[in-house]
């Protein structure tokens, strides 16, 4: 067997007359493109009387990466979006600049965002506070309005009978779908990261028990998600959920943080969680959600501490950054490919939770006229191809590669996102460009490019179209930090 001219394989075999014979030769191509490959029989002993029928060949076409649409990772994504603040028209964030003739302005942004599945806390300060209450109803509200999934988050305190929480909190679940229509609330969370807390499993899960007879006239609707885990001692967590609440839970949700100059901890984060659900006895797996997830920067400049969550090398808050935007994309990418149903971003909009700072948004400050950060870019690309209700398919790849894909498929088209993981640290214009051949696509199927961060800049580039090749292969070059996405949605 050759290829390009080059021996590549040879094998000796015996055939009885009359007989046939399958001979498997492997040959190992070192690089993407398209090769010829001839096979010929020689050196027969005894001679043959034709050999017309000795030489064959095939054209093929390796690729870099190959869409496997057997292989379905996800049924049905949930899809990304982020935390709305709940008291972004409260008191606590109108003195911070929030006003109603400026909020109109961050509303809009968050409903062209297209967010698909989204996290609300409720406090019970807003139990004795109307103008908190009221904050909390208009930001679900929002919520519904852009169209995104919601999960309701208690967010933490006493919750049970005997102080009336329970009953509390029942009564204001069902007045936001009984009475303001708010159909998208599909999700309920007890407690934000109880593992760190002094709360003990079989607290949690009797805040549960003793809720749910309360909500019975919606729990059509409503479902349980359990967790908002961080990652000490989640192993026993996760052991009591599965062994004492998979009656009640329909999902397990995680919060993951990290330093941008540790992205290890985002891979282990994923991969361990994914590894400690899929060990669970089958009949206690349930699906996975990142409720909370982003990256932290420098907490000290110069011996000066930074405000949460810290800030790029050259003071740059970290939100801001293009590579925070860039490992949030990673971070996407990869919980698809482990089989996690959705992720929302920690958080989406400026607002003040409480008396401290916590600035992780995707839109800044109404001081500035609430700018949208590179982040903000990204997932509204994402959600602008990538649809919830859609199938995660598998891709095959070079062993040892950086890059990573994730290929998306509904009934409406079909989206691939990709990133080099060796970009995560860029910060400005890359000058190394990555190029990606991808099989497994429709042939000659014209497809959708677009790339963002392609200048450096955090945007989203402009929408080119290329063509798949007659074996259904595409090739693109991609700026190493810039994310591709390939679609064949048509874009506006």
């Amino acid at each position: 067997m050759t290829t390009g001219g080059s021996v590549s394989a040879t094998a000796q075999v015996k055939i009885a007359p009359r007989r046939r014979a399958l001979l498997a030769l492997s040959v190992t191509l070192q690089t993407a493109g398209t090769f010829r490959i001839d096979v010929a029989i020689t050196a027969s002993d005894p001679a043959e009387t034709t050999t017309a029928n000795n030489t064959r060949h095939a054209i093929v076409e390796p690729t870099d990466f190959q869409v496997v649409p057997s292989s379905v990772l996800v049924p049905s994504l949930a899809g990304y979006g982020g935390q709305f603040n709940h008291h972004v028209y409260a008191a606590i964030s109108r003195g911070v600049g929030v006003t109603e003739d400026n909020v109109g302005v961050m509303e809009q942004e968050m409903r062209a965002l297209h967010p698909q599945f989204s996290r609300i806390f409720f406090n019970q300060s807003a139990f004795t506070d109307p103008d908190r209450m009221q904050s909390f109803v208009r930001t679900v509200l929002l919520a519904q309005s852009t169209g995104t999934t919601i999960n309701i988050t208690w967010q933490g305190g006493r919750l049970d009978a005997a102080s009336g929480t329970v009953q509390k909190f029942a009564a204001v679940l069902i007045d936001l779908v009984k009475n303001r229509g708010v159909t998208r609330l599909r999700w309920l969370t007890l407690q934000n990261e109880p593992n760190s807390t002094k709360l003990t499993p079989a607290q949690y899960e009797t805040q549960y028990r003793q809720l749910d007879p309360y909500i019975q006239s919606i729990r059509g609707q409503v479902h349980y998600m359990g967790g908002d885990l961080v990652r000490d001692n989640q192993q026993v967590w996760f052991n009591y959920m599965a062994a004492h609440m998979s009656d009640l839970l329909d999902a397990y949700s995680i919060h993951v943080f990290w330093d941008y100059w540790d992205t290890q901890k985002l891979q282990d984060r994923l991969t361990e969680v994914r590894a400690i659900v899929d060990a669970l006895p089958e009949s206690e797996r349930k699906p996975l959600y990142v409720a909370e997830y982003g990256v932290r920067g420098l907490r000290t400049l110069n011996g000066v501490p930074q405000g949460d969550p810290g800030v790029w090398t050259d003071g740059t808050p970290i939100a801001q950054t293009n590579v925070s935007a860039f490992q949030h994309a990673w971070f996407d990418v990869l919980s698809a490919r482990l089989g996690y149903v959705g992720t929302s971003k920690w958080d989406s909009y400026f607002g003040k939770y409480d008396n401290g700072t916590q600035a992780y948004y995707m839109i800044g400050d109404p001081a500035t006229g609430w700018p949208l950060f590179p982040l903000y870019n990204f997932i509204h690309l994402m959600t602008t191809t990538v649809k919830s209700g859609w199938k995660v398919l598998g891709v095959d790849e070079l062993a040892g590669t950086t890059r990573l894909l994730t290929a998306y498929l509904g009934p409406a088209g079909e989206t691939i996102v990709g990133l080099d993981t060796a970009g995560a640290q860029l910060n400005a214009v890359s000058s190394t460009e990555d190029p990606y051949s991808i099989g497994g696509l429709p042939p000659l199927r014209k497809v959708r490019l677009v790339i963002w961060n392609q200048d450096g800049d955090g945007l989203d580039g402009p929408t080119t179209t290329i063509t798949t090749d007659a074996r259904g292969v595409a090739t693109i070059t991609v700026p190493q930090n810039g994310v591709f996405v390939l679609t064949t949605l048509r874009l506006a």
